[in-house]
């Protein structure tokens, strides 16, 4: 899969450099940022809007604020989003999330610490509030491996940005909102970082939750069925046949039946359908 460049962006609005440690990446699109809402200004945090596609007039009152900056990008697709926003950053840590989602300040805050603490972590991963309560290891830190960081999404894991440019990491633009295969790129990221040798742990801290429909919570349509089924191929390569019997064997119950979980193993999944890009993004 191709991955993407850097992204020339417009400032619409916002702030000069700042003492900000962290900054928090908002991909939206189109009318999507009349839906931002923000948390309380905290100190050390900063939000970066991209907006893709925009609208004629950004009036949404947040973008005022002096702890936030907006960028118009011209590309589409949110891994696109997520590679303007590791190009853009001007802070050490940086995290990912959408417009659709709730923050919490002090759990992000509480999560840059142990990259502080830690020079040779590279990704700080948390949790999203319903995900805390789901997993067991939730409330551990462990190391994230590849078959254990496939739950982490935006807006979860924070990155250390001097590690992720000098190993010339990148969200794969192939997966994806917006993308052919439009689902898998925060995990694609994450195991591509580790693949590179660098260090990324779980802690058991809450960044915030996901209120909008999600991509993982469809087990129904066979294009996010055909993307899971590459996102398995592009992280495990020859393995990944074995691999995606043991995830069918998982979620078992989540398919329609038995033979489209047969169909996921051996790669045989039915026709797929186009998806539309200009709401929301997971």
């Amino acid at each position: 899969m191709a991955f993407g460049g850097k992204q020339p962006a417009a400032r619409v609005a916002g702030m000069s450099r700042s003492n900000a440690d962290i900054t928090v990446a908002i991909s939206t699109i189109g009318t999507g940022i009349e839906r931002l809402r923000l948390p309380e200004a905290r100190a050390g945090l900063t939000y970066l809007i991209l907006v893709q596609q925009p609208p004629s007039q950004i009036a949404t009152p947040e973008v005022k604020r002096a702890d936030v900056r907006v960028e118009t990008l011209p590309s589409v697709g949110l891994s696109h989003s997520r590679n303007a926003a590791i190009d853009l950053c001007e802070t050490p840590f940086l995290l990912f999330a959408d417009d659709d989602m709730a923050l919490n300040p002090k759990g992000i805050s509480a999560l840059s610490v142990h990259l502080e603490q830690d020079a040779e972590l590279a990704l700080a991963a948390g949790w999203r509030d319903t995900a805390f309560h789901a997993y067991r290891r939730s409330k551990q830190r462990h190391a994230l491996t590849l078959f254990n960081s496939g739950r982490v999404c935006a807006p979860e894991f924070m990155v250390r940005v001097d590690k992720v440019k000098q190993s010339n990491l990148r969200f794969d633009t192939g997966f994806g909102v917006g993308a052919p295969l439009p689902t898998g790129e925060d995990y694609i990221f994450v195991t591509d970082l580790l693949k590179r040798g660098l260090k990324a742990q779980s802690f058991p801290i809450k960044t915030g939750h996901h209120i909008g429909a999600s991509t993982g919570r469809n087990w129904q349509d066979a294009t996010l069925l055909h993307a899971r089924r590459a996102v398995l191929s592009r992280v495990f390569g020859p393995r990944a046949p074995l691999v995606a019997c043991a995830y069918a064997l998982r979620h078992y119950r989540k398919f329609s039946g038995p033979d489209a979980a047969f169909a996921f193993c051996c790669g045989r999944l039915g026709p797929t359908t186009s998806h539309d890009t200009s709401e929301g993004r997971r």
